[in-house]
C-alpha cells in the first residue's frame, strides 16, 4: 500500500495569511507552503489536503470558492495578462477599501494539475504523485 499524498490547491498572488484565510473561510485540514524561488517568494502558496474523498472534496471546495468570483485559474490568467509596471494600480491584483483607502491583495485560487508542477519547487516536484481522479476512486 503506497504513501498517501495530498491534494493541493495553488493560490497565486497570496501572502503569509493563507492558512488562516483558509481556516476563517471553513476549509479546515489544510496545510500551507509558500512557494520561493531564486528572487524569494513566487506569489504563490499552495494549500495540501490530506489524499482522502475528504481532501479532494475540501481542496474542489475551496477551488470552487474562488472560480465564483472569477478568481480562478481562468481569472487568473486574465489578471496576468493585464499586469502592467504597477500592481498597486492594477484592480484585478488590489482593491482599495473605498472607506478606508486601505489596499488589500486580490486572491486567486484553482485544483493544482500535473501542468501546474513547474510552480512549485524541486523537492515539492520530486515528492509529486500525479493521479487521476479515477486512480483516486479506486484507491480508496
Amino acid at each position: 500500500m503506497g504513501r498517501k499524498q495530498p491534494q493541493s490547491a495553488i493560490l497565486p498572488g497570496s501572502g503569509q495569511s493563507t492558512s488562516r484565510l483558509a481556516s476563517e473561510l471553513g476549509f479546515g485540514g489544510g496545510k500551507s507552503k509558500s512557494i520561493y524561488g531564486k528572487e524569494g517568494h513566487t506569489g504563490i502558496t499552495m494549500v495540501k489536503f490530506a489524499n482522502t474523498q475528504v481532501g479532494i472534496k475540501e481542496s474542489e471546495r475551496l477551488a470552487d470558492y474562488f472560480e465564483k468570483d472569477n478568481h480562478g485559474r481562468k481569472g487568473w490568467a486574465r489578471a496576468q495578462a493585464s499586469q502592467s509596471g504597477d500592481d498597486d494600480k492594477n484592480p484585478t491584483l488590489v482593491k482599495t477599501d473605498e472607506k478606508t483607502g486601505e489596499k488589500k491583495r486580490v486572491l486567486y485560487g484553482y485544483l493544482a494539475t500535473a501542468s501546474d508542477l513547474d510552480k512549485i519547487d524541486f523537492d515539492m516536484r520530486k515528492r509529486a504523485v500525479i493521479k487521476s481522479r479515477r486512480e483516486l476512486d479506486l484507491s480508496d
